[in-house]
């Protein structure tokens, strides 16, 4: 009959005849998790003052720092990788294209792997027909990846027939720093965003 939702507690309380396992399938059936919260004692059914702590407590910016951290630690080299010879004339692997490729390649997968978070939420949202903004992230940073991956193989074809101006071309279509780029960034905002919603 009545359902509210507290995004800054992460609770939900919900009236009705349903059953609590009723309510929990219908909420990962949207594509979400829930679990059953036994928030009383035997003390007038009140929940306690170090439960009440607990359920205040701040354990998201944590994680989003860790993996902030972690995503620029591969970031920046990649970014040194992809851009370094382009902007300021700098050696590391500008002639050997295909090393640079495969190099863009495995820190490109090391961040994603590091924020595949976005991912599974994404495509779990997408699949239960509840698109979110990780759907919008994934997508966006797995064309990226994809269409990267098929210019390095395209590169390395041209390569292997003497075609240096198809490598040029192929070499200059790679999007790997934009996949990680658009990762790295989106979890700035979302570790801004649970330090704003911990301080509340």
């Amino acid at each position: 009959t009545s359902c509210s939702v507290s995004l800054l507690t992460n609770s939900m309380g919900v009236e009705g005849t349903a059953s609590a396992s009723e309510i929990i399938a219908a909420v990962e059936a949207a594509g979400y998790g829930a679990s059953l919260k036994n928030a009383e004692n035997g003390n007038g059914g009140t929940a306690s003052a170090a439960a009440a702590d607990e359920m205040l407590k701040d354990t998201e910016t944590p994680k989003m720092k860790r993996r902030l951290i972690a995503s620029l630690v591969f970031l920046i080299p990649l970014m040194y990788v992809s851009m370094g010879h382009m902007m300021w004339g700098w050696p590391f692997m500008a002639e050997n294209h295909i090393a640079m490729g495969l190099t863009q390649l495995l820190l490109t997968t090391t961040v994603m792997v590091i924020n595949q978070k976005f991912f599974v939420n994404g495509f779990k949202g997408m699949i239960h027909l509840t698109p979110n903004m990780d759907t919008l992230v994934a997508l966006g940073a797995g064309a990226s990846y994809g269409y990267s991956v098929y210019a390095l193989y395209a590169m390395t074809a041209a390569q292997v027939s003497g075609d240096m101006d198809g490598v040029m071309s192929f070499m200059h279509e790679f999007y790997f720093e934009s996949a990680a780029m658009i990762l790295t960034l989106i979890t700035v905002g979302k570790m801004l965003e649970a330090r704003s919603k911990g301080k509340t």
